[in-house]
C-alpha cells in the first residue's frame, strides 16, 4: 500500500474551481445543487479568501479558502460553489467535501499537528484501506464526493487496527490515531 500526491497543473485554470473567471462550467453542474451535507450550502462569497487546501474530484481541481462570512468563531470554508460550515461538520456523519474543508481549516489552523501531505490526502489514503478491509464503499467514488454521508471516524479507526498489526505500519496507526484524535476535539 502507498500514499500518492495529488498533482494540480495549474496551466489548466479552467478546472481549478475559483468560483471566478475560467472555472469550469461542466464542474460547475456535475453535482447539481443536490448535496446532502448537514454543514454545505451554495455559496455567495466572493474568491478572496486565503486558500488553505487543495484537492481533485475527477478532472476538476477545488481550491479550499475562506468564505466572505467565516469568523474565528463561525469559521465558514468555501469549496467551488458551496460553503462548508465547520462548526457543522460532523466526522461521524459528513461527505468527502465536507471532511476536505474540515481538515483543511485544521489544518491551517495548526490543530492537525500536520506535516508534510495534507491531512485530508492522508484521511483518503487511510480509508482506503477501510475499503480494501471490506468496512467502507465509495471513497474514492467522484459522483458522491458532495453526497454520500459517511462515518468517517469508524473508516479511520478501522483501517487504524490494520495498519496497528504490522509493524511497517505502525507508525501510520499511531498517526490515525491523533488525526481521530483531533477531529473529535475539534468537535468539542
Amino acid at each position: 500500500m502507498g500514499i500518492g500526491a495529488v498533482a494540480v497543473d495549474y496551466n489548466y485554470n479552467q478546472n481549478i474551481q475559483y468560483g471566478i473567471n475560467g472555472a469550469s462550467e461542466k464542474a460547475e453542474s456535475s453535482f447539481g445543487d443536490e448535496i446532502t451535507g448537514k454543514a454545505t450550502s451554495l455559496s455567495s462569497s466572493s474568491s478572496n479568501g486565503k486558500r488553505i487546501g487543495i484537492t481533485t474530484v475527477g478532472n476538476d481541481g477545488y481550491i479550499a479558502m475562506y468564505a466572505d462570512s467565516s469568523t474565528d468563531e463561525d469559521p465558514v470554508v468555501k469549496v467551488g460553489k458551496y460553503e462548508v460550515r465547520i462548526n457543522d461538520v460532523d466526522p461521524n456523519n459528513a461527505t468527502r467535501m465536507e471532511m476536505f474543508a474540515l481538515l483543511s481549516y485544521m489544518d491551517d489552523k495548526g490543530l492537525t499537528n500536520n506535516r508534510g501531505i495534507s491531512s485530508y490526502s492522508k484521511m483518503k489514503a487511510y480509508a482506503t484501506q477501510a475499503e480494501y478491509n471490506g468496512f467502507a464503499s465509495g471513497i474514492e467514488d467522484d459522483d458522491l464526493a458532495w453526497t454520500k454521508k459517511q462515518d468517517w471516524i469508524a473508516i479511520l479507526d478501522n483501517a487504524k487496527e490494520t495498519f496497528l498489526e504490522m509493524a511497517e505500519t505502525y507508525k501510520q496507526g499511531l498517526d490515525i490515531d491523533r488525526m481521530v484524535f483531533a477531529l473529535l476535539e475539534n468537535r468539542k
